[in-house]
Protein backbone atom coordinates (compact mmCIF):
# COMPACT_ATOMS: atom_id res chain seq x y z
CA UNK A 1 0.00 0.00 0.00
CA UNK A 2 1.42 3.34 -0.90
CA UNK A 3 1.38 5.68 2.07
CA UNK A 4 1.00 8.67 0.58
CA UNK A 5 -1.62 7.86 -1.47
CA UNK A 6 -3.17 6.38 2.08
CA UNK A 7 -2.93 10.13 3.19
CA UNK A 8 -3.94 11.38 0.50
CA UNK A 9 -7.55 10.30 0.26
CA UNK A 10 -8.15 9.44 4.19
CA UNK A 11 -7.75 12.10 5.50
CA UNK A 12 -9.76 14.59 2.83
CA UNK A 13 -12.48 12.44 2.75
CA UNK A 14 -12.78 12.24 6.72
CA UNK A 15 -12.10 16.09 6.61
CA UNK A 16 -14.77 16.53 4.18
CA UNK A 17 -17.33 14.59 5.45
CA UNK A 18 -17.38 16.26 8.74
CA UNK A 19 -16.69 19.44 7.51
CA UNK A 20 -19.50 19.88 4.35
CA UNK A 21 -21.05 16.35 4.39
CA UNK A 22 -23.84 17.43 1.61
CA UNK A 23 -21.01 18.06 -0.79
CA UNK A 24 -19.06 15.10 0.10
CA UNK A 25 -22.04 12.61 0.06
CA UNK A 26 -22.35 14.15 -3.36
CA UNK A 27 -18.92 13.05 -4.61
CA UNK A 28 -19.18 9.81 -2.70
CA UNK A 29 -22.20 8.99 -5.03
CA UNK A 30 -20.31 9.39 -8.16
CA UNK A 31 -17.61 7.43 -7.26
CA UNK A 32 -17.56 3.61 -8.21
CA UNK A 33 -16.05 1.73 -5.19
CA UNK A 34 -16.95 -1.75 -4.07
CA UNK A 35 -17.07 -3.08 -0.45
CA UNK A 36 -13.76 -4.45 -0.49
CA UNK A 37 -12.21 -1.11 -1.37
CA UNK A 38 -13.71 0.87 0.79
CA UNK A 39 -12.57 -1.65 3.52
CA UNK A 40 -9.45 -2.12 2.90
CA UNK A 41 -8.81 1.74 1.75
CA UNK A 42 -10.84 3.59 4.27
CA UNK A 43 -12.18 1.21 7.23
CA UNK A 44 -9.04 -0.80 8.05
CA UNK A 45 -6.37 1.90 7.86
CA UNK A 46 -8.85 4.19 10.37
CA UNK A 47 -9.23 0.93 12.40
CA UNK A 48 -5.42 0.55 12.70
CA UNK A 49 -5.42 3.63 13.80
CA UNK A 50 -7.84 3.25 16.86
CA UNK A 51 -5.85 0.11 17.64
CA UNK A 52 -2.63 2.16 17.83
CA UNK A 53 -4.21 4.71 19.86
CA UNK A 54 -6.09 3.00 22.10
CA UNK A 55 -2.89 0.85 22.77
CA UNK A 56 -0.74 3.81 23.39
CA UNK A 57 -3.21 5.38 25.44
CA UNK A 58 -3.14 1.93 28.13
CA UNK A 59 0.55 1.89 27.79
CA UNK A 60 1.34 5.49 28.81
CA UNK A 61 -0.54 5.47 32.03
CA UNK A 62 1.14 2.10 32.82
CA UNK A 63 4.80 3.79 32.20
CA UNK A 64 7.54 2.73 34.78
CA UNK A 65 4.97 -0.45 35.84
CA UNK A 66 5.33 -4.23 34.62
CA UNK A 67 3.15 -4.06 31.08
CA UNK A 68 0.59 -7.53 30.55
CA UNK A 69 1.18 -7.57 26.92
CA UNK A 70 -2.33 -9.18 26.97
CA UNK A 71 -3.76 -6.28 28.29
CA UNK A 72 -2.35 -3.87 25.65
CA UNK A 73 -3.71 -6.31 23.11
CA UNK A 74 -6.98 -6.57 24.54
CA UNK A 75 -7.07 -3.04 24.70
CA UNK A 76 -6.19 -2.37 21.10
CA UNK A 77 -8.09 -5.37 20.31
CA UNK A 78 -11.73 -4.06 21.83
CA UNK A 79 -12.58 -0.80 19.79
CA UNK A 80 -11.44 -2.30 16.83
CA UNK A 81 -13.92 -5.25 16.70
CA UNK A 82 -16.65 -3.07 18.46
CA UNK A 83 -16.85 -0.76 15.49
CA UNK A 84 -16.08 -3.51 12.93
CA UNK A 85 -18.24 -5.51 14.06
CA UNK A 86 -21.28 -2.72 14.23
CA UNK A 87 -20.35 -1.76 10.84
CA UNK A 88 -20.49 -4.74 9.29
CA UNK A 89 -23.83 -5.57 10.72
CA UNK A 90 -25.46 -2.08 10.81
CA UNK A 91 -24.31 -2.73 6.94
CA UNK A 92 -26.29 -5.90 6.16
CA UNK A 93 -29.56 -4.46 8.68
CA UNK A 94 -29.69 -1.27 6.32
CA UNK A 95 -29.47 -3.20 3.03
CA UNK A 96 -32.27 -5.24 4.19
CA UNK A 97 -34.38 -2.27 5.32
CA UNK A 98 -33.74 -0.47 1.94
CA UNK A 99 -36.73 -2.78 0.14
CA UNK A 100 -38.63 -2.09 3.15
CA UNK A 101 -38.91 1.23 2.79
CA UNK A 102 -39.76 1.38 -1.13
CA UNK A 103 -35.83 1.21 -2.11
CA UNK A 104 -33.89 -0.89 -3.94
CA UNK A 105 -31.35 -3.01 -2.11
CA UNK A 106 -27.49 -1.68 -2.73
CA UNK A 107 -24.91 -3.40 -0.50
CA UNK A 108 -22.62 -1.13 -1.75
CA UNK A 109 -24.65 2.00 -1.66
CA UNK A 110 -25.63 0.74 2.04
CA UNK A 111 -21.93 0.28 2.58
CA UNK A 112 -21.02 3.64 2.03
CA UNK A 113 -24.11 5.26 4.30
CA UNK A 114 -22.92 3.47 6.79
CA UNK A 115 -19.11 3.26 6.95
CA UNK A 116 -18.72 7.20 5.82
CA UNK A 117 -21.32 8.33 8.57
CA UNK A 118 -19.44 6.36 11.21
CA UNK A 119 -16.39 8.93 10.88
CA UNK A 120 -17.18 10.96 13.72
CA UNK A 121 -17.09 8.15 15.88
CA UNK A 122 -13.81 6.66 14.85
CA UNK A 123 -12.18 9.56 15.24
CA UNK A 124 -13.57 10.11 18.74
CA UNK A 125 -12.24 6.75 19.37
CA UNK A 126 -9.19 7.39 18.68
CA UNK A 127 -9.05 10.97 20.59
CA UNK A 128 -10.47 8.95 23.25
CA UNK A 129 -8.17 5.85 23.19
CA UNK A 130 -5.26 8.24 23.13
CA UNK A 131 -6.37 10.39 26.34
CA UNK A 132 -9.27 8.45 27.95
CA UNK A 133 -9.91 11.53 30.05
CA UNK A 134 -11.88 13.40 26.76
CA UNK A 135 -14.56 11.00 27.13
CA UNK A 136 -17.06 13.87 27.02
CA UNK A 137 -15.87 14.13 23.72
CA UNK A 138 -17.79 11.12 22.79
CA UNK A 139 -21.02 13.23 22.46
CA UNK A 140 -19.72 14.06 18.73
CA UNK A 141 -20.47 10.64 18.26
CA UNK A 142 -24.14 12.05 17.69
CA UNK A 143 -23.11 14.16 14.73
CA UNK A 144 -22.58 10.76 13.07
CA UNK A 145 -26.82 10.27 12.69
CA UNK A 146 -27.01 13.96 11.08
CA UNK A 147 -24.47 12.70 8.39
CA UNK A 148 -26.49 9.29 8.05
CA UNK A 149 -29.80 11.13 7.64
CA UNK A 150 -27.69 14.12 5.02
CA UNK A 151 -26.32 10.92 2.66
CA UNK A 152 -29.81 8.77 2.42
CA UNK A 153 -31.32 10.68 -0.02
CA UNK A 154 -28.75 11.20 -1.61
CA UNK A 155 -26.88 7.82 -2.12
CA UNK A 156 -30.44 5.86 -1.43
CA UNK A 157 -33.61 5.37 -3.72
CA UNK A 158 -36.36 5.39 -0.97
CA UNK A 159 -39.50 7.80 -1.95
CA UNK A 160 -39.30 10.92 -0.63
CA UNK A 161 -41.82 10.77 1.91
CA UNK A 162 -40.39 7.61 3.72
CA UNK A 163 -36.93 8.95 3.86
CA UNK A 164 -37.36 10.77 7.54
CA UNK A 165 -38.77 7.25 8.81
CA UNK A 166 -36.01 5.07 7.12
CA UNK A 167 -33.32 7.29 8.60
CA UNK A 168 -35.08 7.24 12.07
CA UNK A 169 -35.41 3.77 12.44
CA UNK A 170 -31.72 3.20 11.01
CA UNK A 171 -29.98 5.54 12.86
CA UNK A 172 -31.69 3.70 15.97
CA UNK A 173 -30.63 0.23 14.76
CA UNK A 174 -27.49 1.44 14.42
CA UNK A 175 -27.43 2.41 17.57
CA UNK A 176 -28.55 -0.29 19.23
CA UNK A 177 -26.57 -2.46 17.42
CA UNK A 178 -23.43 -0.53 18.55
CA UNK A 179 -24.67 -0.43 22.05
CA UNK A 180 -25.19 -4.09 22.12
CA UNK A 181 -22.20 -5.46 20.56
CA UNK A 182 -20.05 -2.50 22.72
CA UNK A 183 -21.61 -3.97 26.22
CA UNK A 184 -20.77 -8.29 24.63
CA UNK A 185 -17.27 -7.43 24.01
CA UNK A 186 -16.80 -5.42 27.08
CA UNK A 187 -18.44 -8.14 29.01
CA UNK A 188 -16.26 -10.31 26.96
CA UNK A 189 -12.93 -8.47 27.43
CA UNK A 190 -14.02 -8.13 31.04
CA UNK A 191 -13.85 -11.66 31.71
CA UNK A 192 -10.34 -12.07 30.13
CA UNK A 193 -8.48 -9.46 32.33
Amino acid sequence: MNFNLFIKNLFPRCTGIIVSPKEEWNYIKEENTSFLQMVTGFLLPLLLLVAIASVLGSYIPMAGKVLVPEILIVSGLKPVLSILLSVVISILAINAMIGTFGGTPDINRASKLVMYSFVPGILVTIIVGMAPWFYILGLFFLYSFYIFFLGTPVLLDIPAERQSNFSTLSSTTILVIYLMISFILSSFFGAIH
